[in-house]
């Protein structure tokens, strides 16, 4: 049995004057071979105070002083117990070793799943795995089934893809990267959020609003970066996850991680596989179920694989490569006995390779690169529209930052993208696009100060980019200002300005599947926005038990935007902003220890989402007007049973005149999903269900008889169109 210990080293910085107000720390293990490895989620916090924080993925963390008492500062992490304390030159040391008997160990603290820091200027939700098991999470746009701030639907009734949306605006708006590195852009915009498989996922950061100027020029209404398991020593060697459902749907994940000297190496491993025909909802006739001959979960089979590695010989050097693929081939459209059916075929081809490289001159300078390469090719055919294109794909990122002083640090830099498309559409569309060439080059630069004093944290950036095609420099501003208002309340300001080009064949690719004549205006430009917010995020004591509330509101404002006109119910067109578009969200989450090992969570969403359709201002269609969540975990005292559940509330949203509708507003509905996890040592068997409510769109294909008519239309989705599910697995990991 390996003898771990948890080093725990508390080092106190002065900020505002001599007197020390912030403690910055790190916890890490020490193993039996003298390697230090970084603790994520240990507990630092206040006796008898709210005023508390986790360590990072890195072990880091920075913790208000509100005692000059170091014992009142309760240091806690599950299966572990304190074995001696002592304090050398200001700083306190803190050494833990694994409990041999848990039930002798007192656990101060839970860890929670979801976190809101305090000391963050920029409004970041920090999504940990734990919270990520809650549900059968299969992919990235699985995880969000408890958290408000990113609303998860079906794109379309035929493809199966899951699409999300953030501050009341389309996915395509939200930056999706890996450890800051572009994941989710280009081509795969529709797919990619199926080919982030939830098991190789350590946390995700939902960033709301503008973020840093460093990480490129895209995000309006926020960026969803994604954390793999690292190839450390706190990742366990085996990670094995197994998935089935109940309509026959299996998934396998396999982590490998291997110790090779001086460098170490994850793989990761996903198959997927689906293969039957279901037709049980189509839509009611006389209070009975009837198909509408159209299966209504594609069959599909998913490779996908990811090689880590990472090098740990140098403490001024870091660096790491990664190695990606992707295959995948989807079939869907009407069951095979159909003579002459409406066929769907998409196949996806992803290669990526990508890494860092990061040099530490020494403690007050630092300097890094990014880089990226993406090969991306897709086949696809709905019906009569085929759909055909490859992506090509380089990005560099330059970081250099210096500490000026105590309260000044900046940063400062270059970037550079370059896509080559060559896209061909055939089918209903107004002009031929026949395998047109395009390539996107965007050149920048940007510069970022961040000051931080006792209560007061401010991060203003400025980016300037030149875009090839238009031959413009865009410059985008961006501010992001904190508050500590008290030792308990965070109060936060943004406000900024993006750009993006838009894709509008792939980016829209659920609109494939209906008889709708494409027209593009052949001259459209960039799209530009700004982005304003308000935070405010406050810790509190009730009843001898803890709870965060937090309160966000945001407005995106368009200067131009790449309008999708769905109102005419025979054409889709792509054209540039005339008039408004703006999207307005109120957002008030509480989540709340209602007993040790009981959490409870609740939220409510307004989305207020407007944009100018024939001179007319509309609300965005198939968007929700309002959304809550609620959401129930408890654990035994021991941590080996758990049991979530949550209510989804959707509310109405606008369809489109031409769809049989009434008032032009879909119905309000609930879902509910709920599972149960044994925790075995190293073993952990889950059951669930999903969409326990069985509510399904009705007729969620218009004119299924008739699918290479005139008014067929399999997009305008606004609800599940799968029913109720169950589904089992199993989790084993080996050290």
């Amino acid at each position: 049995m390996r003898k771990i210990f948890i080093f725990f080293i508390l080092s106190f910085f002065v900020f505002t004057s001599k007197s020390q107000s912030t403690i910055n720390g790190k916890v890490f293990e020490v193993s039996d071979k003298g390697e230090e490895i970084p603790v994520f989620s240990a507990n630092v916090y206040w006796k008898n105070s709210t005023v508390g924080t986790t360590t990072d993925k890195d072990g880091f963390f920075k913790l208000k002083k509100i005692s000059d008492n170091i014992s009142d500062l309760e240091i806690s992490f599950v299966g572990y117990e304190i074995v001696n304390t002592q304090v050398i030159n200001d700083s306190l040391l803190v050494l833990m070793q694994n409990s041999v008997d848990l039930e002798d160990v007192d656990i101060k603290a839970k860890s929670n799943t979801t976190q809101i820091s305090l000391i963050n200027s920029i409004n970041t939700q920090t999504i940990t795995t734990g919270e990520i098991q809650k549900a059968a999470c299969c992919n990235l746009s699985e995880c969000f089934e408890t958290n408000n701030s990113i609303d998860v639907s079906y794109s379309d009734a035929v493809s199966g893809i899951k699409t999300i949306s953030m501050l009341g605006l389309d996915g395509n708006y939200v930056q999706i990267t890996s450890e800051l590195l572009p994941l989710v852009r280009g081509l795969q915009r529709s797919y990619g959020l199926t080919y982030v498989p939830g098991t190789w996922i350590e946390n995700i950061q939902i960033i709301k609003g503008i973020g840093s100027v460093v990480n490129s020029f895209e995000s309006l209404t926020g960026q969803i970066n994604v954390e793999y398991f690292k190839p450390d020593e706190s990742t366990d060697r085996i990670k094995l996850n197994l998935f089935t459902t109940s309509n026959g749907k299996f998934e396998k994940n396999l982590i490998l991680t291997k110790n090779y000297g001086k460098w170490r190496s994850n793989m990761f491993t996903h198959f997927s596989y689906f293969n039957k025909e279901i037709d049980h909802y189509g839509y009611n006739v006389n209070s009975q179920e009837k198909g509408d001959n159209f299966i209504d979960m594609p069959k599909f089979k998913q490779f996908n694989i990811l090689n880590r590695w990472k090098y740990y010989g140098s403490d001024k050097l870091n660096f790491q490569i990664n190695l990606r693929g992707v295959l995948e081939e989807r079939l869907a459209g009407q069951i095979k006995s159909i003579d002459n059916p409406y066929q769907v075929d998409i196949n996806n081809n992803i290669l990526q390779i990508y890494g860092k490289l990061g040099y530490i001159k020494d403690l007050e300078n630092s300097y890094g690169s990014q880089f990226s390469f993406t090969s991306h090719k897709i086949a696809s055919y709905f019906g009569n529209n085929k759909y055909d294109a490859t992506q090509e794909s380089i990005s560099i990122n330059l970081i250099g930052q210096t500490q000026i002083d105590k309260f000044n640090l900046l940063k400062f830099g270059s970037s550079y993208f370059a896509d080559r498309y060559v896209e061909s559409f055939k089918g209903n569309i107004s002009n031929p696009f026949d395998y047109k060439r395009r390539v996107d080059l965007v050149s920048g630069i940007f510069t970022e100060h961040q000051y931080e004093n006792q209560r007061l944290n401010m991060i203003s950036g400025i980016r300037y980019d030149y875009y090839n095609n238009k031959n413009k420099i865009f410059v985008l501003p961006r501010l992001n200002l904190k508050y500590n208002a008290s030792d308990n309340t965070a109060l936060r300001v943004s406000a900024g300005k993006s750009f993006r080009i838009s894709n509008i064949f792939m980016e829209n690719s659920q609109y494939f599947a209906s008889s709708r004549e494409i027209v593009v205006d052949d001259k459209l430009d960039p799209e530009v926005g700004w982005n304003y917010g308000l935070n405010m995020s406050h810790f509190f004591y009730f009843l001898n038990n803890d709870g965060v509330l937090n309160i966000d509101l945001y407005r995106t404002v368009f200067d131009n935007q790449v309008v999708v006109n769905i109102e005419d119910k025979n054409k889709l067109l792509f054209t540039n902003l005339e008039g408004d578009s703006y999207s307005n969200v109120l957002q008030i989450d509480l989540d709340y220890n209602l007993l040790n090992n009981l959490t409870l969570r609740l939220s409510y969403k307004l989305n207020n989402s407007i944009s100018t359709y024939n001179n007319i201002e509309k609300e965005l269609p198939l968007q929700p007007l309002s959304r809550a969540l609620i959401n129930l975990s408890y654990e035994t005292f021991m941590n080996n049973l758990l049991f979530d559940i949550t209510f989804n509330y959707n509310g109405k949203s606008r369809i489109p005149q031409h769809m049989d509708c009434s008032n032009n507003f879909s119905t309000p509905f609930f879902i509910i999903n709920n599972q149960v996890t044994y925790k075995f040592k190293s073993f952990d068997l889950y059951i669930g269900g999903e969409n326990l409510t069985n509510f399904t769109q009705p007729n969620p294909i218009i004119d299924s008889e008739n699918p290479f008519g005139n008014n067929f239309d399999a997009s305008l989705i606004w609800a599940p169109v799968m029913g109720r599910h169950f589904y089992l697995g199993a989790r084993y990991n080996l050290n």
